[in-house]
C-alpha cells in the first residue's frame, strides 16, 4: 500500500482510435486502475472515444479528430494526426506532471519525428503491443517495420496479453525480456439483455428452432467466416448463424461478397446481417440470442481476442481454432471445442458436437474462467510496473 507521504505516480494513457476491442480494453482497465491508489491515471483521447461520457477516470479529449465521412478527408486526418497526436500527448503529459506515457494505440511510422520531443521530457515510456507486428504499411512497409523495432527498444516497459506474445515480442524487436510484462484480456461485460432468449429471437427475425451461433466483431480476412460459411452447409437444417460486426482490412471481399457467398452456398436464409457498428446496449441482447460464438480464425491470427472475453463475460463458449495465444489462454479451461486453424474439416466436427451435445455443458469450465481472469489482477500488475518505472527512476 502506498504511504501517507508518498505520492502517487502519475500516468497518461494515450489512445487515439474511437473504440474497437482495444478501446474496451483500455476502458476496462483504467476503470480498475481508479482504484488503485497508487497511481494516477488521464487518459488521452479523441472527442469520439465510445466510453468517454461514462468514464469515470479522468480523460483528456484533446487529441485531434480522426474520423470524418468522408474518405479521403479520413485518410488525410489519419496520416496527420501520426505525428500531430503524439505531440499533444507529450505536452500534455508536461502540463500535468505526468512520469510516465503509456500508449495503447501506437504512432510508430512517425515514431522518428515526435521521439525526439520525448527524450526532452524524460517521460517513461510504455506501451501495450496489442499486436506485435504488422501485415501491412500505409507508405512504406520496411521503414515502418524497422521504426516499430526502435519504438519497442525504446520502451522502458511493455505489455502484451500471452506468453507466446512475449515471446514473438523478444525475438521480433530485440527487447530485453525484463521490459515485458503479460497483462492478459479480463472478461468485457456489456450488462443484462434487454429479455431473455425466445423474446430476443422473436424481435431479431431469428428462429425458435435451430441452434443459433454468433459470429460477431470486426470482419476480416482472418477471420475466416467464408470458411465457416461452408463449413455451415451439411447442417443447415438445424444451424443458424448471426453475423454482427464492420468489415475490416483491405484485402477482403467486403461485405456484399460475403453475402453473396452465403448465397451460393444456399445460406441465404440461415443468416441475419447486422454489418454495422453495434452499439454497447445491443451487444448484450446478441450473445443472449445465441447459444455460442464462432471465432473460426485463421493462423495469421496472432492477437488476444476481445470476441473471446465478451463471450466469456455473457457465459456463451465458443467455437475457437487454436491460434497461439488464443491456445495458451485456454489452455486449462474447455469454454467451447478448439480447432486446428484454416481446418474445413475440424469446424464441421466441432458444428455437429455443438448441435450434438448443446451449450450447457460448458458451464463451469466457463465460471472458473472468470475467476482466473479478471481485471482486478490486471490492474494491480499494470499499477506495480509502474510503481517500478518510477522507483527506478528516483533511484
Amino acid at each position: 500500500m502506498m504511504s501517507d507521504n508518498k505520492p502517487p505516480v502519475r500516468v497518461l494513457h494515450y489512445f487515439a482510435f474511437p473504440g474497437g476491442g482495444i478501446g474496451r480494453y483500455v476502458h476496462e482497465l483504467l476503470t480498475r486502475l481508479r482504484d488503485q491508489p497508487e497511481v494516477e491515471v488521464e487518459l488521452a483521447c479523441i472527442p469520439s472515444y465510445h466510453y468517454l461520457k461514462q468514464a469515470n477516470y479522468p480523460t483528456w479529449p484533446g487529441l485531434r479528430e480522426i474520423t470524418h465521412p468522408v474518405p479521403l478527408r479520413r485518410r488525410l486526418r489519419f496520416a496527420i494526426n501520426l505525428f500531430v497526436n503524439p505531440i499533444r500527448a507529450i505536452r500534455r503529459a508536461r502540463l500535468t506532471g505526468a512520469q510516465i506515457l503509456h500508449l495503447s494505440t501506437i504512432p510508430h511510422v512517425t515514431f522518428a519525428l515526435w521521439s525526439r520531443k520525448l527524450k526532452k521530457t524524460g517521460l517513461r515510456l510504455v506501451a501495450t503491443a496489442h499486436d506485435v507486428r504488422r501485415s501491412q504499411g500505409l507508405i512504406c512497409y520496411p521503414y515502418e517495420i524497422e521504426q516499430l523495432k526502435r519504438l519497442y527498444r525504446a520502451c522502458d516497459a511493455l505489455f502484451v496479453h500471452s506468453e507466446y506474445q512475449k515471446q514473438d515480442l523478444i525475438n521480433f524487436a530485440g527487447v530485453s525480456p525484463e521490459k515485458v510484462h503479460i497483462v492478459p484480456h479480463g472478461p468485457s461485460y456489456h450488462g443484462p439483455p434487454a429479455g431473455d432468449k425466445m423474446t430476443l429471437r422473436k424481435r431479431y427475425g431469428v428462429p425458435l428452432d435451430k441452434q443459433v451461433a454468433l459470429f460477431f466483431g470486426d470482419i476480416r480476412p482472418n477471420k475466416n467466416l467464408d470458411l465457416f460459411l461452408q463449413a455451415m452447409v451439411p447442417y443447415k437444417d438445424r444451424l443458424f448463424l448471426v453475423v454482427a460486426g464492420q468489415a475490416k482490412g483491405r484485402d477482403g471481399m467486403g461485405i456484399s461478397g460475403y453475402i453473396a457467398r452465403a448465397k451460393e452456398l444456399g445460406l441465404s436464409e440461415n443468416i441475419l446481417w447486422r454489418c454495422e457498428y453495434i452499439p454497447d446496449n445491443e451487444v448484450p441482447n446478441l450473445f443472449e440470442l445465441c447459444d455460442w460464438v464462432a471465432m473460426p480464425y485463421s493462423s495469421r491470427f496472432t492477437s488476444q481476442s476481445g470476441v473471446l472475453n465478451v463471450a466469456m463475460a455473457h457465459h456463451r463458449p465458443v467455437l475457437v481454432s487454436a491460434t497461439p495465444t488464443i491456445a495458451e489462454t485456454l489452455e486449462n479451461f474447455q469454454v467451447g471445442v478448439m480447432v486446428c486453424p484454416d481446418s474445413l474439416e475440424e469446424l464441421g466436427q466441432a458444428i455437429a458436437r455443438f448441435l450434438n451435445v448443446g451449450a450447457n455443458c460448458f458451464k463451469e469450465s466457463i465460471e472458473s474462467y472468470l475467476k482466473r481472469y479478471s481485471w482486478e489482477k490486471n490492474a494491480s500488475t499494470t499499477a506495480l510496473v509502474y510503481e517500478e518505472l518510477q522507483r527506478a527512476c528516483v533511484e
